[in-house]
């Protein structure tokens, strides 16, 4: 059933605003621990661990994209549930359904996901060397900062809490639609073998 109307339970959360709560209890994701099987927010908000606040979600073009994607990095490491929304409507969706049960839905690919901290020494160590970074590709990137979210990568691009996802700017796009260049923001992991061989060079 869900496979079949799961998009049409979908769109009534942003196209219905007097029933979205309603509806929000029906809606079925897979997720990084759900083995493959749709779930639903009720059910992830049962399996939360004790210390995590938000309900997390990505979204992308296809499971196996946003499940190896080092957005989720810290999450996994913290082992944290993460819902995969794969559907364009998705997007709609987190527009509109701003939390649940009390809990907000935060995307693991933007907005600071506050959960770890960037030591102080290593961003004033970096910090030539990032607005160097910056000056040479300041016409693509908004920022180029330390990640809080990278554990094993080394980089990867973010946006900003009420920035539009590289998801929707891809659906936009697809339909037509005369995007603006979203500027992402570049964060690069200070913790990567890679980026202190760099720094090294560039001293």
């Amino acid at each position: 059933f869900w496979t079949e109307f799961g998009q049409v339970v979908k769109s009534g959360v942003p196209m219905d605003y007097e029933n979205k709560d309603k509806i929000s209890h029906l809606l079925r994701y897979k997720t990084t621990k759900s083995d493959n099987k749709e779930i639903s927010l009720k059910k992830y908000v049962e399996n939360m661990k004790e210390d995590q606040k938000d309900i997390y979600y990505i979204t992308g073009e296809n499971l196996s994209a946003i499940m190896n994607s080092p957005h989720l990095e810290i999450l996994k490491k913290k082992g944290y549930e993460v819902l995969l929304m794969t559907d364009p409507v998705d997007e709609w969706v987190t527009q509109s359904l701003t939390e649940y049960d009390g809990k907000k839905l935060k995307s693991a690919e933007k907005g600071d996901l506050d959960l770890d901290k960037v030591d102080d020494k290593k961003k004033d160590e970096y910090s030539n060397l990032f607005e160097f970074i910056k000056s040479k590709i300041e016409d693509k990137v908004k920022e180029v900062k330390p990640s809080s979210r990278l554990t094993d990568s080394v980089s990867c691009l973010a946006g900003d809490d009420f920035g539009m996802s590289a998801y929707m700017e891809k659906i936009m796009k697809a339909s037509g639609q005369d995007m603006p260049v979203q500027k992402r923001i570049l964060e690069l992991n200070v913790n990567h073998p890679v980026l202190e061989k760099i720094k090294t060079i560039f001293e």
